[in-house]
């Protein structure tokens, strides 16, 4: 399924638009995720520094698909944000199952899901080279105001 995906440079891109995403992905939805993901992962790093073993234990957030499906059923999740250009895995146990029962799981346990970025910008946020196609958000303290403007818009 093709549609349109609004991209950094406030430009629309004919990027890959799956059929599990929920809501339309806009560029000020974009932004909003991209400043509370950028000030995360910069406490998370501040916090790195200081105490590289507290923080490993008090993570802000955590990454990857496996990562943040078990956040949701551990009920450390706060927020899920989820790209809308996940690559295609139709085989039996394969991609699109994970996904699909992630945002089932993320649905049953009450955690709010966020479609928006793209997977490279997703990564980028992140201080990233790699793509990265999902993000739990597990502490909003020192974020919330955008935690708030991001459910609000997304709603």
């Amino acid at each position: 399924m093709r549609g349109s995906v609004v991209g950094g440079g406030g430009k629309e891109s004919r990027a890959l638009v799956r059929e599990y995403c929920e809501q339309e992905v806009s560029e000020e939805l974009n932004k909003l995720v991209e400043q509370l993901l950028r000030k995360l992962h910069e406490f998370q790093e501040r916090a790195r520094e200081r105490d590289p073993i507290r923080a490993k234990m008090k993570k802000r957030y955590s990454s990857g698909l496996r990562e943040v499906h078990r956040s949701i059923r551990t009920d450390e999740a706060k927020l899920v944000v989820v790209t809308p250009n996940i690559e295609n895995g139709p085989s039996e146990g394969g991609l699109d199952d994970r996904v699909k029962a992630m945002l089932a799981d993320a649905r049953a346990m009450a955690v709010p899901v966020v479609f928006a970025l793209t997977r490279n910008r997703l990564g980028r946020t992140l201080g990233k080279t790699m793509r990265m196609s999902a993000v739990c958000v597990h502490n909003v303290d020192g974020v919330y105001e955008l935690y708030t403007d991001i459910l609000a818009t997304a709603a």
